[in-house]
């Protein structure tokens, strides 16, 4: 295991930040966190089902505290946090200490993630340029290493795992 603290894998929905967290907590046996994992582990229900009955604020809002509860944790996490958290100055400035790794997409490609997986909410086209062009000032501010999500997962965790070494 290397010195560093909590390992932050950051992006927006369907970016693969969950397959790239986990083969980075593999890669350097620690655990991992899934903010999507636990907030339904947490409320027995889906990031989608929670947007469509209570509303996407009420998701954003289980996602930060998803992440501040793992960055309290005193053992060196990889944490898979939603994209959201940057739209929060809290979770912004909770990232400072962590290392971040965030996975950049296009939106095209990216949309044909999201409608991949059915616990995703339903976003359009529009929607998730409006959101990538929004976040991407705090992305790049709070990002340690950006790296393309195209990549194969296993060059993404090799970038991870040198960079924190």
């Amino acid at each position: 295991m290397t010195g560093a603290g909590h390992i932050v894998i950051i992006g927006p929905m369907g970016v693969g930040k969950t397959t790239t967290a986990a083969a980075v907590a593999a890669a350097l046996g620690r655990p991992m966190r899934d903010s999507d994992a636990d907030i339904e582990s947490g409320t027995g229900r889906t990031g989608r089902e929670i947007a469509e009955t209570d509303g996407v604020p009420a998701l954003h809002e289980l996602e930060a505290a998803m992440l501040l509860d793992a960055l309290s944790s005193a053992t060196p996490t990889v944490i898979a946090a939603a994209g959201s958290v940057v739209d929060r100055d809290d979770c912004r400035a909770a990232l400072d200490a962590p290392f971040v790794a965030t996975l950049d997409l296009t939106p095209e490609p990216l949309l044909a993630r999201i409608r991949s997986g059915d616990h995703r909410r339903a976003v359009t086209l529009e929607e998730i340029t409006t959101l990538t062009d929004r976040r991407e000032p705090a992305l790049a501010a709070i990002a340690d290493i950006r790296l393309d999500a195209l990549e194969p997962t296993d060059r993404l965790v090799q970038a991870i795992v040198d960079a924190v070494s």
